[in-house]
């Protein structure tokens, strides 16, 4: 059974072009669907204006999102921006198999009356740019191995003197989206004392700060086991009465786990603590995957924390 309150979730699955709403009370007088347009967000925010306690929850579809949910957040509306296997998931759990956009959105609403979501915090317009240049530039280098494995294949020459041409032009893109989003970020007020916090640590490089700037806006917002679960490198139990099944790392977010991978490789060589910490579980016998993986979590706990102490000292100044 959903919880009932005063509280009105509505459910919206969005796609590039259309929404489909749904409504956890039938007096609100919601359409079935409205363009995912300007136009539409702001019919949309008319109704929610007359009802004042309505929360939204969407799910994230790797952007087509973002415009709504600045919309809502700009008019003071709660709206939830949840990860899609988490609904999914909630679904199956209802007994719910089918998978309409229409079943999507009100999912979505039974997913928020029963949860509770929090509200999702808008990126501020230095981050958003920021996403925009390192999104971009993983779809360049996407390509780019794209391109090195056709190299591999069987081709006649002209074709492979244009797949040669088109990675040195690949190359030199993503190598420039680089220099940029860096340039950019030493230049943005919120983002560059932050940069030269994250940088100041050995084995963070410039790209990996960057990189956990963008991808989890969270840091120095959470608690060290928060922080740990967001990323995906914190170990879960698996346990069953007697039985003690082995920790493992579970979800989290991809790309803040491969920046912390490649800054992890370069710490346990160079900086002092994280190197005996990793030389230490490789003496008790760890795998290199599981050193590496503490290394990983033990140096994002840090740079959380060296984040949160910036924004606590930023606060008592002001």
């Amino acid at each position: 059974m959903i919880p009932h309150n005063s509280t009105n979730w509505v459910g919206i699955d969005v796609s590039k072009r259309q929404l489909d709403l749904a409504s956890l009370l039938p007096i609100t007088k919601l359409p079935k669907t409205l363009p995912n347009t300007p136009q539409g967000h702001q019919k949309l925010l008319r109704i929610l204006s007359s009802q004042p306690d309505s929360k939204v929850i969407l799910e994230s579809t790797g952007g087509y999102e973002q415009g709504l949910l600045q919309a809502l957040s700009d008019q003071g509306i709660h709206a939830s921006r949840i990860n899609p296997l988490h609904a999914r998931s909630f679904a199956r759990a209802t007994g719910l198999l089918a998978k309409t956009d229409q079943l999507d959105a009100q999912i979505l609403v039974q997913y928020g009356a029963a949860l509770q979501p929090a509200a999702t915090a808008p990126l501020d317009p230095e981050r958003q740019q920021l996403q925009d240049l390192l999104k971009y530039r993983q779809h360049l280098y996407d390509q780019l191995h794209r391109e090195k494995m056709q190299l591999e294949h069987e081709h006649g020459k002209t074709v492979i003197r244009m797949i040669k041409t088109r990675i040195k032009s690949l190359e030199k893109q993503i190598t420039q989206l680089a220099q940029e989003a860096e340039e950019m970020a030493r230049n943005a007020p919120t983002l560059a004392p932050l940069l030269e916090i994250l940088t100041g640590v050995k084995g963070v490089a410039a790209l990996t700060a960057l990189s956990l700037l963008a991808a989890m806006p969270e840091l120095g917002h959470l608690t060290r086991k928060q922080v740990a679960a967001l990323a995906g490198v914190a170990p879960m139990n698996y346990d069953s009465g007697t039985m003690r099944g082995q920790r493992r790392v579970k979800g989290g977010r991809r790309e803040v786990r491969k920046a912390l991978y490649m800054a992890s490789l370069s710490a346990a060589r160079h900086e002092p603590t994280l190197k005996d910490f990793y030389e230490t579980l490789k003496k008790n016998g760890k795998p290199t995957k599981v050193a590496l993986t503490a290394v990983m979590r033990k140096l994002l706990i840090h740079l959380n924390a060296l984040i949160r102490r910036h924004f606590q000292e930023s606060q008592q100044v002001s």
